[in-house]
């Protein structure tokens, strides 16, 4: 069973948290975007839009997520987690 998936406010004391956290994952970064820029590359195919499942967010092995995800796909993007990292070394 998979808990809850929230926002934690990173300046409260730890030892408040502490209790309530089973685990914790901290993602930075930036992406931006133009206007209209994401719905015309989802329109054009450009990015792989599938639905995700609970422990996705929390998996132990975030390394391998990716083609995990497109492993259990039922459709071509399956084949597609077979893929070399760098297709020149195929």
């Amino acid at each position: 069973m998979y808990g809850a998936i929230g926002l934690v406010d990173l300046e409260a004391p730890p030892e408040l948290l502490a209790a309530a956290l089973g685990s914790l994952r901290i993602f930075a970064g930036y992406a931006g975007w133009g206007p209209g820029q994401l719905e015309a590359e989802l329109s054009e195919g450009a990015w792989y839009v599938v639905e995700s499942e609970p422990g996705d967010v929390s998996s132990p092995h975030p390394e391998s997520l990716w083609r995990a995800v497109l492993r259990r796909q039922r459709s071509e993007l399956a084949m597609i987690a077979t893929y070399p990292d760098d297709p020149s070394l195929n």
